[in-house]
């Protein structure tokens, strides 16, 4: 964008009188102009107040009068109103022209129709007269023009405007300082009160400001008046009080929370204040200093035992000597606060498109908690912050995801290797995620878990796969790790951060039960709407444990080689009064997470050992009944202890406890004890899921298990993959060697059966003989058999 802030440069004429004159002089203006013109071009006029008519009118034909005086062509051209789309109008057109008038009611109307969203990243040339040019700053100042407005207390002086500058122009310079409002002198009575805190651009008519590509120049007259002081205003380069270019570095200074922010000229030492925090306010008063005093001032806040060392190394000369060797100035300072001692840190930066100004910055350092100091990167704090503020300047064109990312297994990888090489691969993700999704914000929220805010066109699906297949090569060793990705579309910006992380992180979450190893994962309504039902389904848990909702399901077990059923497995169901049969696999998970599996353990031990002795009082066949044990059970002492109680009930061989083997594989000595105690009991133990985990034969010396549960994974490979059909073989040779039976899980076909008792197994369980069963119809089949 190019951006010129006028006066005027149209001779002026009374409304209603009409003659075709040339342009004012303007001091090069339209010789400047032309160098920029795109040749015949789009014109869109931007009015003060859409509705008149004939204003608008007879502004718009002087100045297509002044372009085509100086040669400037106009292909077409279009008026902004009320019922345009702002956007497609800013997308025609090649020059925007801002029209001179009231700025109040401009400003308003350009906030009605959305221009300030919608010219934010116009490339071409954007032309503001008097008004227009007032209205085009990040801050406006609107002084009182009309009678009643200079004493009306809800009349708006300082508002936001359209965010191209910050330069804060009051036009018509000859024209305003004789002029006077509600009995009051415009400029010595109203605006020189109001410049305190400001910087005001007090300019005559053919005057006018250039800004491009982060240079600002002014031709013409003008004084600046600021702090209450008018001086004069040169032509030729000047640094705005905030400029076009330094607008967003300023803000997001603001957002860091720095406690000072200026610009000195490298060789006469004249300063501009852009920032003060409050407890700086007091120290100065005026924004319009010489770099010495401010030294000075500052100097009043720090440490007496530091005071000396900081004078000497704030001088211009050691901050130039530094930046031409290094490229950057920092020096840290500790001053006392009535909050106790603080430390400061001050940093000077170049300016960009002003090679003779260095910008200091002055900042709270002991405040900053929100930097990850590991990875270089916004901690969680930091990121959320970054991220809200990120949201609120959002438009509806703009298209980004949050991408959550997590290193699959981190936790082997410490292990394995050591943290420091741990550490290592967490610096590799960090690089990945900067290389492949340049990201616009990055955090790590904790461990290896990362946040990213990137621009969609990065998520294309060859560059992720990319990204997330990582080789971490060390001194002697090379190891391959994942990085799952969560993404969450941010269509929506006022969604919370929050919610859009956690929506990713879902998405991220449904990897690790997804059987289709996939590396990452778009989030969808589908996936809150399980979150939601697994929330709800744990805080209906008990409830329906107290009615009765859940229901023991049993399936046989039956001899391999007579198919008689000689066992049975009890397994959990849950028929909700609302939801109706809820999958195992939609509850179980949530209640383990939780820590609740006992009282599901328990209710399921009540109901067995109450199936059973109703059997035997009853006469009626019964077979023993397999109850599985979770890990957490072994430590809740009271209820292994009342498994002793229950079991004087029946037979002690009529119950039998499964333990999986990756819960046997975490249990301590004491609820390995707990396992020794039950089988002198007479209870058989089940080693459930072998071949599930980590298959150590140690689980098979270290305890005497009484059956071994051949994993599903294995049964079904039976036919298909020959190594696992040696391993069964060998399983069954091996458990036969040590006194234990097998029992083989997930049966389904007659090749399955046919090569299982070749193999010599003892027990089959699945589908190809028995599905599960409700306790009464259970109850029946074996009183039919």
């Amino acid at each position: 964008m190019v951006l010129y802030l006028t006066s005027s440069f149209i001779p002026h004429q009374e409304l209603g009188s009409y003659e075709k004159l040339e342009p004012l002089d303007s001091y090069g203006f339209f010789e400047d102009l032309r160098k920029e013109w795109p040749g015949p071009a789009n014109f869109l006029y931007v009015p003060c107040n859409p509705k008149a008519t004939e204003e608008n009118e007879h502004q718009m034909k002087r100045v297509l009068d002044a372009f085509e005086f100086s040669k400037l062509p106009i292909k077409d051209t279009k008026v902004l109103d009320e019922k345009s789309s702002a956007k497609a109008c800013v997308d025609w057109a090649d020059v925007i022209y801002l029209a001179g008038g009231h700025a109040p009611t401009q400003l308003n109307f350009m906030k009605r129709v959305g221009l300030k969203s919608a010219i934010f990243d116009f490339g071409g040339i954007v032309i503001g007269l008097s008004s227009g040019a007032a209205n085009a700053a990040y801050y406006v100042y609107h002084m009182p023009e009309r009678e009643g407005e200079a004493m009306d207390p809800n009349f708006i002086r300082f508002t936001d405007g359209l965010d191209l500058t910050n330069i804060q122009i009051i036009p018509h310079k000859d024209y305003i300082q004789t002029l006077k409002v509600d009995g009051l002198s415009l400029v010595d009575d109203i605006i020189i009160p109001d410049s305190f805190g400001c910087k005001f651009y007090f300019i005559s008519d053919e005057s006018y400001f250039k800004a491009k590509d982060g240079r600002t120049i002014f031709k013409g007259k003008g004084e600046i008046i600021e702090d209450g002081l008018v001086t004069p205003l040169k032509q030729g380069a000047i640094v705005p009080f905030m400029g076009y270019v330094e607008q967003p570095v300023i803000k997001t200074l603001f957002s860091e929370g720095y406690d000072m922010v200026f610009c000195v000229e490298k060789n006469d030492k004249r300063c501009e204040v852009y920032y003060l925090n409050d407890d700086l306010r007091n120290l100065f008063v005026q924004t319009h200093l010489e770099y010495n005093e401010i030294c000075e001032k500052l100097a009043l806040t720090v440490v007496p035992e530091e005071r000396a060392s900081y004078l000497d190394q704030i001088r211009l000369p050691v901050i130039k000597r530094e930046m031409n060797k290094r490229g950057d100035y920092v020096r840290t300072i500790h001053v006392d606060t009535p909050l106790g001692r603080r430390a400061k840190n001050i940093r000077v930066k170049e300016v960009p498109g002003y090679p003779d100004w260095y910008m200091v910055i002055y900042i709270d350092i002991t405040t900053i908690l929100d930097h990850d100091w590991m990875t270089d990167e916004y901690a969680r704090t930091g990121f959320l912050d970054r991220a809200n503020v990120f949201l609120d300047e959002l438009t509806a064109d703009d298209h980004y995801s949050l991408v959550y990312a997590n290193v699959k297994e981190f936790k082997a990888v410490n292990e394995l290797f050591g943290n420091q090489k741990g550490d290592m691969v967490i610096f590799q993700t960090r690089d990945a995620l900067r290389k492949h999704l340049k990201p616009m914000l990055m955090g790590r929220l904790e461990s290896d878990h990362f946040a990213v805010i990137t621009d969609d066109e990065n998520l294309n699906e060859k560059n992720l796969k990319i990204m997330c297949r990582q080789v971490f090569k060390g001194e002697s060793m090379e190891y391959t790790f994942e990085i799952h990705c969560g993404i969450y579309q941010i269509n929506n910006p006022t969604i919370d951060i929050m919610q859009i992380i956690a929506g990713a992180k879902l998405a991220e979450k449904s990897l690790r039960i997804s059987k289709r190893n996939m590396l990452f994962a778009y989030y969808d309504d589908s996936m809150k709407e399980n979150y939601v039902k697994q929330r709800f389904l744990l805080s209906d848990f008990e409830r329906a444990l107290a009615d009765n909702e859940f229901e023991p399901y049993y399936q046989p077990i039956v001899n391999a080689k007579t198919g008689k059923i000689v066992s049975a497995e009890m397994l959990i169901r849950w028929r909700h009064r609302d939801l109706g049969m809820v999958s195992p696999a939609d509850f179980i998970p949530i209640i383990e997470s939780e820590g609740k599996t006992s009282l599901l353990d328990k209710f399921m031990v009540e109901r067995g050992i109450d199936f059973i002795e109703k059997c035997f009082t009853l006469g009626k066949r019964a077979v023993p009944c397999a109850i599985n044990l979770s890990r957490v059970d072994f430590y809740d002492t009271a209820f292994i202890e009342s498994l002793f109680e229950y079991i004087k009930r029946i037979e002690p061989a009529m119950v039998r406890f499964e333990v999986t083997e990756s819960a046997y594989a975490d249990l301590e000595s004491k609820a390995l004890e707990y396992l020794d105690k039950m089988k002198k009991h007479g209870i058989n133990i089940l080693l459930d899921d072998y071949g599930s985990g980590m298959s150590s034969l140690s689980m098979l010396e270290t305890f005497d298990f009484d059956i071994i549960k051949l994993d599903i994974g294995f049964v079904r490979k039976i036919g298909i993959n020959k190594k696992s059909e040696s391993i069964i073989i060998s399983t069954i040779k091996l458990a036969h060697a040590i006194g234990a039976k097998v029992t083989a899980e997930g049966v389904e076909t007659e090749k399955q059966l046919k090569f299982l008792q070749d193999a010599d197994c003892d027990y089959i369980q699945g589908y190809y003989f028995y599905k599960p069963l409700p306790e009464v119809s259970f109850e029946n089949l074996l009183d039919s058999l």
